[in-house]
């Protein structure tokens, strides 16, 4: 991953921060929210004008009592500096995206990328108790709180989850955590068909199982070593309870000639972080094309996700590799086109997929795409029923539009 250039303005405590966006708000200069840079690809691009605000020094843990089963850390710190925190005390954040070890908890946020555990615990949104937040006026402001119960004003800050900053800097978070689990089993099986594949998913979500992974892998024009549909699965729990799941999860892929395919330690370490890794520019294929590959991101009811798996591969621009991951249970997915010939224009592929996936309720995001001259790419496709929402909370809390200007939905 590439290092990115060092963030114009550096705030070292939140009150730095506000001060900071409203000096810029009353001098009308723009600004890119900064945490460590692993995820500004996502939206539209900055302005070239816009200064960056860095978040990275503030990274201090503000409060954490283990019996409590809460930390408040700052928005700079790393996943994986918190992870480090909680692992001696036996607990985590089952949380697994991208980069954990560089990613901040700020710019995480504002993303609003999660990874393969997402079936097992859900959404980062969902451990998120609180936050304290700069708006661009100069004002910080806080909702949540520091414990599991606190209701009051428990919505405000989930709207900053995934707005890529456009309506305030998160400046400190609140999260609710969980004990780490005393066994986490991965497997991985190979599906003659993608048919098989899912037919195994839906046997691996009946009671008693309950995979906290379910990830198929697909593609067309692929030249993997391995023929055939790859599904990754991982159980945690207790140790009886895993070994039993583990049991019958590989019975089930028996009886449907999905064979278990074994894997050394060192490849089984690879396999997950890859997985959370797929749809991140940084990762490498050997189908890699030569114009580089559209990183698109799909979803659907989750009954609908062999739909949605199809879809992505089959509107692709012919002749192009394509490799897709499936969440199952979700309706999540995400897929690359490799671009192979540089004066492949996508625009009219892209339309026809989404045009697929209204057809089953679902919608279709680009958040990675190379440079391609006479094509613009059209990375959030219809704008969706709430836009009007989005724009007027946008003039609300950053009315002289200084935050991430023009790179969300709508060019908000």
């Amino acid at each position: 991953m590439n290092q990115p250039d060092p963030p114009t303005l550096t705030p070292q405590s939140a009150g730095e921060l506000a001060g900071m966006l409203r000096a810029a708000a009353d001098a009308g200069h723009t600004l890119v929210p900064w945490g460590a840079g692993t995820l500004q690809h996502l939206g539209g691009p900055a302005l070239p004008e816009a200064g960056r605000i860095g978040t990275r020094a503030l990274s201090r843990v503000l409060d954490y009592t283990p019996a409590d089963m809460t930390i408040t850390v700052e928005a700079g710190a790393t996943l994986g500096e918190v992870q480090a925190t909680l692992r001696p005390h036996g607990q985590w954040l089952p949380w697994d995206p991208p980069a954990p070890e560089q990613a901040t908890i700020g710019g995480l946020l504002a993303a609003g990328v999660s990874g393969p555990l997402r079936l097992g615990y859900g959404t980062p949104r969902d451990w998120v108790l609180g936050m304290r937040v700069a708006l661009a006026d100069g004002r910080l402001v806080r909702s949540g709180g520091k414990v599991v119960k606190n209701v009051a004003g428990y919505d405000m800050h989930k709207l900053h989850i995934g707005a890529l900053g456009t309506l305030g800097v998160i400046a400190e978070v609140t999260f609710k955590i969980a004990p780490l689990p005393e066994q986490v089993a991965p497997l991985l099986f190979t599906c003659p068909a993608p048919a098989v594949a899912f037919a195994l998913i839906d046997q691996l979500r009946a009671r008693p199982l309950a995979p906290i992974s379910l990830i198929v892998s697909a593609g067309r024009n692929d030249e993997r070593a391995t023929p055939g549909v790859l599904l990754a699965v991982r159980f945690a729990g207790g140790a009886a309870a895993v070994a039993r799941q583990v049991r019958l999860a590989e019975s089930a892929a028996d009886q449907l000639g999905a064979p278990r395919k074994e894997l050394d330690d060192e490849h089984t370490r690879a396999l997950w972080p890859a997985l959370a890794g797929f749809a991140h520019p940084s990762f490498t294929h050997r189908n890699q094309g030569a114009a580089g590959a559209l990183i698109i991101r799909a979803g659907a009811p989750a009954a609908a996700l062999a739909a949605v798996v199809e879809a992505l591969e089959q509107a692709a621009p012919p002749g192009c590799a394509v490799r897709v991951l499936g969440y199952g249970g979700i309706g999540l997915a995400y897929a690359r086109w490799y671009l192979s010939n540089p004066a492949v224009q996508p625009g009219t592929h892209l339309a026809a997929l989404r045009a697929r996936l209204a057809q089953l309720g679902g919608y279709a995001v680009v958040e990675g795409s190379p440079a391609l001259p006479g094509d613009p790419i059209d990375r959030w496709g219809p704008p969706p029923a709430t836009l009007a929402l989005m724009r007027t909370l946008k003039a609300r809390w950053d009315p002289q539009g200084i935050l991430n200007r023009e790179r969300y939905i709508g060019g908000i």
